[in-house]
């Protein structure tokens, strides 16, 4: 059964799909009267937006299909093959633009029924900026970048809307062509940098970039928990990868060596429960490896009243980002 959230993932995705179509039908009306660079750049941009959103609907159904024998860990992943693939398509949007625009700057095009372009275009800026608002919020509300990127892509649409609006506006009331096909190549350079930027982000999900912010937000938690749990010797070697609104983390806890297996696991689900009030968002896989202490932790151990100590606690060291990702705090003072 689908949850709330996979709901509203493929409900944004299908408003997203069919407002699309919708606006480059006006958009191409708009290009037809007018004869404008500019506004052919927006209505190539509607084209984009029809085929990134297609893949983007497909992905979306694909990614919420739970776990099965072949893919283990789901089917998240493909969510950020399609923002990189929607980040390709802007890419070439934005050179058949610049295209487009060159050749109108070569040779001066007739434009005509600037008026009604104008107001058809700046209809469809509008329309786009409520719906890149709307699917933003709704991709960060379900932790869907798919619906992120296409959220920031038809954002870009309104603002590449809103540019070919001014441009018929200036050749409006200027009668100067030229404003025409230079406003079409600011614009077509605006969206390459958004489809640089969305190509960026998939190639960094595929590789399983670490993102910092993630990374300091566990370790502030941690920290802060760890006052209550002296147990918690050491934490290291933490990473995390991510698949749709699905998180996998692994890294080793030092625990004393004398911990019962079932004080153990206990100390494994509070783990857990701290990764899960942390990042709240969607589900969380972690696994923990316990390494018992040996006599080099008993430096920066807090443990009370510990039998087999060895040596007094002399160091305290601080879980940040930085720490928690790298050795275990004894091998970092021998090194």
């Amino acid at each position: 059964m689908e949850t709330a959230s996979v709901k509203l993932k493929k409900k944004a995705a299908l408003i997203s799909l069919i407002i699309g179509f919708l606006m480059f039908t006006g958009k191409m009306g708009a290009y037809i009267l007018t004869g404008s660079a500019a506004v052919l750049s927006d209505a190539l941009e509607s084209i984009v937006h029809i085929f990134a959103t297609s893949f983007a609907f497909y992905s979306l159904h694909l990614s919420t299909k739970p776990p099965d024998t072949e893919h283990p860990y789901g089917h998240g992943k493909v969510e950020f093959f399609s923002a990189g693939f929607e980040g390709a398509l802007i890419i070439v949007a934005a050179i058949s633009i610049i295209i487009y625009a060159v050749r109108d700057i070569i040779t001066e095009r007739e434009i005509s029924q600037l008026d009604i372009g104008a107001a058809i275009i700046a209809g469809a800026s509008l329309v786009n900026l409520f719906l890149g608002l709307y699917l933003i919020l709704a991709g960060k509300k379900t932790n869907s970048l798919v619906l992120v990127a296409d959220g920031k892509h038809v954002l870009t649409d309104s603002y590449t809307s809103i540019g070919a609006f001014i441009a018929l506006i200036l050749v409006l009331f200027t009668n100067i062509k030229l404003f025409d096909p230079i406003i079409a190549m600011i614009l077509a350079f605006n969206i390459l940098w958004t489809g640089k930027n969305l190509l960026r982000e998939s190639i960094g999900g595929l590789m399983n970039e670490t993102d910092k912010n993630v990374v300091n937000k566990i370790a502030s938690e941690l920290e802060k928990q760890r006052e209550s749990q002296p147990n918690w010797i050491d934490v290291h070697r933490l990473r995390y990868w991510k698949s749709g609104d699905k998180f996998m983390i692994d890294f080793h806890l030092i625990v004393p060596y004398y911990q019962s297996v079932k004080e153990s696991h206990e100390t494994v689900l509070k783990l857990e429960g701290v990764l899960k009030s942390v990042l709240d968002t969607g589900e969380v896989e972690s696994f923990i490896h316990l390494d018992p202490c040996n006599p080099k932790c008993c430096y920066i151990c807090s443990m009370p009243d510990c039998k087999v100590r060895q040596h007094p606690k002399s160091k305290d060291i601080f879980w940040d980002g930085r720490k928690i990702v790298s050795l275990a705090a004894y091998d970092i003072d021998e090194n």
